[in-house]
């Protein structure tokens, strides 16, 4: 009876044969063949995300056992479904994504969000974090673990967080995250951010009922960052604070390319004044402003395109305007002439990226 003799293929013939595989199909081909086995655990845990903890639970377990394993993890996303029900996770659980983050050298995506919003833990052993961040988002509170973690990512670009400040949390050391250039979250978490000499460009911050009033006395602080700052989108702002608002960051910040989201009222002289601050910013480009509340809402495209004529008038450098009229938004663009709508496929991923394109 004759030998069977296995093929060897070129290294470059293994990868095509990964590439065009379906996820799915991923775990089965690290089975097939040892030839394949390498190129196939590469792809499945270079991105590692699941709504399904048990999931999640398994990646880890593997991820410690075999040590091969971890540097092939670039992002690791730790959530919960939202059709299964939100529940506390247990200590075991994070007991081994702790491990499983210190083999992860290569990782550059990393987010955690904690139903608890208590598990910040498994980001204290410093020394034993091998991996430097592009990327991070955070739904935990901002304590001294986080604050700790945070001065050790001197590579970190963009950083989302949502979550409670601890009373107890320390200030930033000097020097800590000279490569920010991208934050979203609270505006008390803006506010530590802002006592540093961070070159932050773009700056998200949600309101709430807690923090409307202190928005007036935040923006004076950009100042420190209005050498850098291009983008400032503040989102849920009352129509009462828009006027004095957008007032306060024409002067504070200028040479903004992006401000959003203003409630500009309908009637004069209080649209007159966000007028009167649109002359003032000559840099201007892209304007997102909310007409929610105007009766009757300005839905017909005739009616859109002259309010973004009118704004135009004002500040002549602004080339995107996005109207949200309730749930709806239209992206508006000035070609040289007129003004268009905007109206190819994936509109609304371009309108969400705009405030940290520029």
């Amino acid at each position: 009876m004759s030998n069977i003799t296995t093929m060897v293929l070129p290294p470059e013939a293994y990868h095509r044969i990964v590439h065009w595989t379906r996820r799915c199909d991923l775990t089965a081909l690290c089975l097939t063949s040892r030839s394949l086995q390498k190129s196939a655990e590469i792809r499945l845990y270079e991105v590692i995300m699941s709504g399904d903890i048990n999931i999640i639970f398994r990646a880890c377990e593997s991820i410690v056992s075999q040590e091969r394993l971890g540097p092939y993890v670039r992002s690791f996303y730790l959530y919960q479904s939202a059709r299964r029900t939100q529940t506390e996770l247990p200590t075991r659980f994070w007991n081994m994504l702790q491990k499983a983050l210190w083999k992860m050298r290569c990782l550059d995506v990393l987010y955690i969000d904690d139903p608890a919003r208590a598990n910040t833990w498994i980001l204290s052993d410093i020394p034993k974090i091998p991996f430097q961040l592009r990327e991070a988002n955070f739904r935990l509170p901002w304590n001294r673990h986080i604050v700790k973690f945070l001065e050790s990512q001197n590579k970190l670009k963009q950083f989302q967080f949502s979550g409670g400040i601890d009373e107890d949390a320390p200030q930033f050391e000097d020097g800590s995250l000279p490569d920010l250039c991208t934050f979203d979250g609270h505006l008390a978490s803006a506010m530590q951010l802002l006592s540093l000499p961070c070159g932050l460009r773009h700056l998200r911050i949600p309101l709430d009922r807690s923090t409307n009033k202190q928005l007036l006395d935040f923006i004076p602080n950009l100042s420190t960052l209005s050498r850098t700052l291009r983008s400032l989108n503040i989102i849920h702002m009352p129509e009462e604070l828009s006027v004095e608002a957008i007032k306060l960051i024409s002067f504070v910040c200028p040479d903004l390319h992006y401000v959003g989201i203003i409630q500009l009222p309908m009637t004069f002289p209080h649209r007159s004044m966000i007028h009167d601050a649109l002359l003032a910013m000559h840099n201007l480009r892209d304007l997102e402003v909310d007409v929610s509340r105007w009766s009757p809402l300005p839905n017909t495209g005739s009616l859109q395109r002259m309010l973004a004529t009118e704004l135009h008038t004002y500040c002549p450098s602004i080339e995107h305007i996005i109207l949200r009229t309730g749930s709806n938004r239209t992206l508006w663009y000035f070609d040289g002439n007129e003004w268009n709508v905007r109206s190819e496929s994936g509109q609304h991923l371009l309108i969400d990226g705009l405030w940290k394109s520029k």
